[in-house]
């Protein structure tokens, strides 16, 4: 067996020229916009995902170290994403990760708000026992209620200074989805669930204007903010066919 042929000088091979790749990204209009589609849908789902978890646990007293943990990474992924794969400038860049941290955090109160107002049921109840919990340096009081009918709500709803026996309004969400919270919340203002469309609207055109930008970068012939640092990256880059042609697709 015979080894294989080497690459041009100065070239990686293997699992390396398969990294530069995937690092540089192929300098051509239909590659561009892939890499622009591939980070705009892990947006959606990652945003999706992330604010609907939040909903789930907002108002149940869940400890959210893992969730502000998740957006953190999620929200890094996308940064990577729009400045090594697009492309972006830096203010895009940080436009983006804080857009996408907004989205995720706030999405949860706006999903919650939004299950609430379109199917929330309101029911009367008594509080009959409470939890104090703490973690880390986290406490809260997870409170149990049943209702009038006699049915108890199947989670916990954190509580401020819980006291036995006491007449609570509870909003729940049939389908599960939004965790049950005190009050009647079937009248939630649609400020926030507004702003925080408006806000992933902004988001998705970053990533639009990022995929933009990394191309005029590639048509002048112009190092991108993430290439310029790299001198052993981009001459071969600006070498690869096609880069700065308005031909290529």
């Amino acid at each position: 067996m015979t080894d294989p042929a080497p690459g041009p000088a100065g070239r990686p091979t293997g699992f390396a020229r398969l990294w530069e790749a995937g690092r540089i990204g192929a300098p051509t209009r239909g590659a561009a916009w892939a890499r622009g589609a591939v980070t705009l849908l892990f947006t959606v789902v990652s945003t999706a995902g992330v604010s609907i978890g939040w909903a789930h646990a907002t108002y149940a007293g869940s400890f959210a170290v893992a969730g502000v943990a998740l957006v953190v990474v999620a929200a890094s992924i996308t940064m990577v994403l729009t400045l090594y794969w697009l492309h972006g400038s830096f203010g895009q860049v940080l436009c983006g990760f804080l857009l996408l941290l907004f989205c995720m955090i706030a999405g949860g109160f706006a999903v919650s708000n939004a299950l609430f107002a379109a199917r929330g049921e309101v029911s009367s109840g008594v509080i009959t026992g409470y939890t104090h919990r703490t973690t880390l340096r986290t406490s809260w009081d997870a409170c149990r209620v049943r209702l009038d009918s006699g049915a108890a709500v199947d989670r916990e709803i954190r509580c401020a200074r819980p006291k036995v026996g006491k007449h609570v309004t509870v909003t729940q969400d049939p389908s599960g989805l939004a965790a049950p919270a005190f009050g009647d919340r079937t009248d939630a203002s649609p400020v926030l669930p507004a702003i925080v469309g408006g806000a992933f609207v902004l988001l998705a055109g970053t990533v639009l204007r990022a995929t933009a930008t990394g191309e005029r970068y590639r048509l002048t012939g112009t190092a991108s903010p993430a290439q310029a640092p790299n001198p052993g990256y981009y001459p071969r880059r600006l070498a690869s066919p096609g880069y700065g042609s308005r031909a290529a697709s």
